[in-house]
């Protein structure tokens, strides 16, 4: 086939408005870099195998491939839509804005859909300890120097109240993962970092997705294009172990290029955020989730009945199969017994998978003499799992022993536990008042097993306990780079 060359699209011109032109954005799907022969759109690439390092901190480049023609005898007269040059899409765009401005008699076209031309992905977690890219749980609390530095303080004060999605269907065989009563959610600590614990990080903002979106607010200086990399994350959170994300880039229209991306946060807060630019002017938006607030005690229980009890029956099998688990750390035990009860649901009501050290709706933190409820479930159930960091405890079965677990330790409860006093959310509830915690937990170099921990003998440390929910139910959307339409985010 001959080279195409634009400059003969303007012969053509009355020949195409006499005929019938077929809508801008249609024009421009038919020349997408996805098209194919047949002018199709591609179907998105398949998921990742659901294993532990297709899941770990990967920075992927999803680039748009360009299928080849079928071969034959070509017409001089027909243009090869599949396989034009950047610089003739470029032209052809500016000659179309020029076409129908004239053609609708209005000024140019601005505001094009967006065509993804490439897709950067990443989840960023502490999944594996192995690869390099791999976020690992920190060994020990971060240090006020180095902790990130945070956005600048909201205008208004106090995070807004949130609305919960629909319920999502869920298969027949497993109960339904429960929704929120939004009118009657049990009051709660207005300070939920009172305790001073060293996780999640503290927020400026009352969240950090709030402090993102203060970030992403014009009135930001920034000192670099961060935006225009492999992977737009904002620089302030570029490595962060508290982080799930997923990004793209796309072309608004042929002269401005739009980075975008979702944000997950440890503390369960979701930001979503985008830069146009390429152009004079850099145009930025964000909107966001606040942390949501705790559950009622008839939804946490449904929580886990529905996905505490597969987590809980995958620890006790791997306990009697005395093999390690992934790569054998504490948090590849948590981590793949979550993936199971996911797999037992579609995505929409699979529950929240790990964010670094947290593993949903937080039940209860504290340390030596301290502690606070958080929901309205009056116990710990099977399935929760336990966050541990830097302690020194009592082993329930040894007696007056005690035996350090050094670092962070996760494990998950085979057993429920009923508190030794009335709880309630946002009350505070001593280490000392819950009892003693039956997990299965791992460790390098030793196959998961059974173990009791007393927290009346916690001597030193950190202690929290998650119950597995529903993403959606819970925060409303997936990891996705698209609000789902109807959902109630805020601006800065």
């Amino acid at each position: 086939m001959a080279p195409f060359s634009v400059s003969g699209l303007k012969e053509k011109a009355s020949q195409v408005k006499s005929a019938g032109v077929k809508s801008y954005g249609s024009a421009r799907e038919r020349i997408s870099t996805k098209g194919t022969a047949s002018g199709k759109a591609q179907p998105p690439p398949p998921p990742p195998h659901r294993r532990a390092s297709s899941l770990s901190n990967q920075r992927s480049s999803f680039v748009s491939q360009v299928s080849a023609t079928p071969s034959g005898t070509t017409d001089s007269e027909k243009i090869d839509w599949a396989n034009l040059s950047v610089e003739d899409k470029h032209a052809f765009f500016a000659w179309l804005d020029e076409f129908f401005s004239r053609y609708l008699n209005g000024p140019p076209l601005s505001n094009a859909p967006s065509v993804h031309i490439s897709r950067a992905s990443q989840i960023t977690g502490p999944d594996r300890p192995d690869p390099q890219d791999e976020v690992a749980p920190p060994a020990q609390a971060a240090s006020s120097d180095g902790r990130r530095n945070l956005p600048p303080l909201l205008s208004q004060q106090g995070s807004p109240k949130i609305k919960y999605d629909t319920k999502p269907s869920a298969p027949t065989e497993m109960p339904a993962p429960p929704l929120p009563n939004a009118s009657t959610r049990p009051s709660h600590s207005t300070d939920p970092t009172d305790l001073q614990m060293s996780f999640p990080p503290p927020a400026v903002n009352g969240s950090s997705a709030a402090d993102l979106a203060a970030f992403m607010h014009p009135s930001t200086p920034w000192d670099t294009e961060w935006y225009n990399s492999s992977s737009p994350i904002p620089p302030h959170l570029n490595g962060s172990r508290e982080i799930r994300f997923m990004g793209s880039f796309g072309y608004s229209d042929p002269r401005s290029k739009t980075a975008r991306g979702v944000i997950l946060f440890s503390d369960l807060s979701m930001c979503w955020y985008s830069v146009t630019y390429g152009t004079s002017h850099v145009a930025r938006w964000a909107r966001f989730r606040p942390r949501p607030e705790p559950l009622l005690g008839s939804v946490l229980q449904q929580a886990a009945e529905t996905y505490g009890a597969a987590v809980a029956a995958f620890a006790e099998r791997a306990a009697g199969a005395g093999r390690p688990v992934g790569q054998g750390g504490c948090w590849d035990l948590a981590h793949e017994a979550l993936l199971h009860a996911g797999s037992l649901f579609g995505p929409h009501d699979a529950p929240i998978l790990s964010t670094s050290r947290a593993h949903g709706h937080l039940l209860f933190c504290g340390k030596p003499g301290v502690g606070r409820w958080r929901g309205g479930d009056d116990r710990f159930r099977a399935g929760d799992i336990v966050e541990w960091h830097s302690v020194h405890i009592g082993m329930g079965q040894y007696g007056t022993g005690t035996y350090s677990l050094l670092g962070d330790h996760t494990a998950m409860l085979v057993e429920d536990t009923v508190p030794r006093c009335a709880v309630a959310d946002g009350r505070d509830v001593r280490p000392v008042d819950v009892g003693v915690l039956t997990a299965v937990g791992q460790t390098m170099g030793r196959a998961p097993q059974r173990d009791s921990y007393d927290l009346a003998k916690l001597q030193q440390g950190e202690v929290c306990v998650y119950r597995q929910v529903g993403m959606v139910m819970y925060l409303g959307s997936t990891l996705s780079i698209d609000i789902p339409s109807g959902l109630e985010t805020f601006a800065v």
